[in-house]
């Protein structure tokens, strides 16, 4: 029975990662700061990824096969505080992990999540060779974690793989983020206010995404590499609003234009999803009209 350990479980991915894994024969463990009392059967380290003694206890008696590195500081403001809060933890909460799994000969791969913020402003369409141009702490802090991913790779033999997701959506999503704040602001009859809505951002539906972090855990040729995970095909946030709206008939909540784009604000993300595909033969199976069905009945029957 493969060992898997999964930090940051607790969030939207992780829950939805551990629901898939639930139905699947491993042994599973997780590294959070709080536990989740949705999940019973799994081995349960709670503590902060910051304090290195306790990562390090934690791997050394788990012992796992396979880790898929979660844990992270989102929060997307482009506050000048919010660099030193990203940094300890998308990086140094990061080293403590690293450092502590080169300690064991156990591991067999380990897949990061980044993001496709880290490539900030482009004219063209993110390729994993595209340079890299973060403008928010966030995106700085997640491409430092990937560099250190590589440079663990290559110094140390550690089997890291770095995907770097669009923006993912479905159940279990905080209201942190557009689409979930967007349907419930809808389903309990207040206006939601947003910007025009012209820009482009490319959405993957949590199943997918879920099933490439799985499968590319299995792939011992990709070390060190990173690889873009998304749908492929970018939509405007104006079209998005108006086809949850349509899903929900309120459109007349819909308040277009009422608030400025951010300071900064990154019109165009179109993501090339082509070596990821060829190298695995995944292929995103989630539209985002289905995805969106889903996404919106599942906050109909759960969200009061």
């Amino acid at each position: 029975m493969k060992k898997i350990l999964i930090t940051g479980s607790s969030g939207f991915i992780g829950t939805n990662l551990l629901i898939s894994l639930q139905s699947k024969n491993y042994d599973i463990a997780i590294i959070d700061r709080s536990d989740n009392p949705k999940f019973k059967n799994i081995k349960k380290y709670i503590g902060d990824i910051c304090d290195y003694t306790f990562i390090e206890k934690t791997i050394l008696d788990f012992q796992p096969n396979k880790v898929f590195h979660l844990a992270g500081y989102k929060n997307r403001s482009s506050n000048i505080e919010e660099v030193s809060l990203s940094l300890n933890v998308n990086l140094l909460g990061t080293l403590n992990l690293y450092q502590a799994l080169t300690k064991i000969s156990t591991i067999e791969s380990i897949i990061a999540l980044g993001t496709t913020d880290e490539y900030g402003i482009h004219n063209s369409s993110f390729t994993e060779s595209s340079i890299e141009y973060p403008i928010s702490p966030y995106g700085f802090g997640k491409l430092c974690g990937t560099q250190l991913a590589q440079f663990f790779n290559r110094s140390f033999n550690l089997p890291v793989i770095i995907l770097r997701p669009t923006i993912a959506y479905g159940p279990y999503q905080a209201n942190d983020m557009f689409i979930p704040s967007l349907i419930n602001t809808l389903i309990v009859n207040k206006d939601f206010k947003m910007t025009e809505g012209n820009q482009l951002r490319d959405f993957i539906y949590i199943s997918d995404l879920v099933e490439a972090m799985l499968l590319i855990s299995e792939n011992q040729n990709c070390n060190g590499e990173i690889f873009n995970i998304g749908y492929g095909e970018s939509l405007m946030l104006k079209d998005v609003a108006s086809t949850i709206a349509s899903e929900l008939n309120k459109e007349h909540l819909l308040k277009l234009g009422s608030i400025p784009y951010r300071q900064n604000e990154v019109m165009k993300y179109a993501t090339c999803i082509d070596k990821f595909c060829k190298k695995t033969g995944w292929i995103p199976k989630v539209s985002f009209k289905k995805g969106i069905e889903l996404t919106v009945k599942y906050y109909k029957d759960n969200v009061q």
